[in-house]
C-alpha cells in the first residue's frame, strides 16, 4: 500500500514516515505534502492508496482536502493525524476511515492501517 503523508510539521512528517517504513506491506511515498494544495497535487500524479492527513494547515486544511478527495470517484483512503480530538467528529463525517491523535502511536497507526473499512478514533492520552 503506498502512503501520502500531509503534514506541516516537518517533525510528525518524520516521525510518520519512519513508522510506516517499519510496517510491511507499507511505503512512503516522496516528496510528502506540506499543505493542502500540495497533496491534492501528489494525490493527483502519485494516485496513493492511504493518505495520512493533518487537519490543521495554512491554506486548505486538512478536513477541505478531505471534501475535495469525497467529490472523486476513486478517492484514497484518509486517516486524519492531528493534535486535538476536538476535530473526530467532523473528521469521520469527511469520509475518513481513521482518526490518529499526535503523538501517534505504532499500534494506533498500524491498527488505522490494517483497517481501511472501519473508522478508527484513537488518542495517545492514557
Amino acid at each position: 500500500m503506498n502512503v501520502l503523508i500531509v503534514d506541516d510539521d516537518p517533525l510528525a512528517r518524520e516521525r510518520l514516515s519512519r513508522m510506516v517504513g517499519e510496517l510491511e506491506g507499507y511505503s512512503v511515498l516522496e516528496p510528502s505534502a506540506t499543505n493542502g494544495e500540495e497533496a491534492l497535487a501528489l494525490i493527483d500524479s502519485h494516485k496513493p492508496d492511504i493518505v495520512l492527513l493533518d487537519i490543521r494547515m495554512p491554506g486548505l486544511d486538512g478536513l477541505q482536502v478531505a471534501a475535495r478527495l469525497c467529490e472523486r470517484e476513486t478517492p484514497p483512503a484518509v486517516v486524519f493525524c492531528t493534535g486535538p480530538d476536538e476535530f473526530a467528529v467532523e473528521a469521520l463525517q469527511a469520509s475518513a476511515v481513521g482518526y490518529l491523535v499526535k503523538p501517534v502511536r505504532t499500534e494506533h497507526l498500524h491498527d488505522a492501517l490494517k483497517k481501511p473499512n472501519a473508522p478508527i478514533v484513537s488518542s495517545s492520552r492514557r
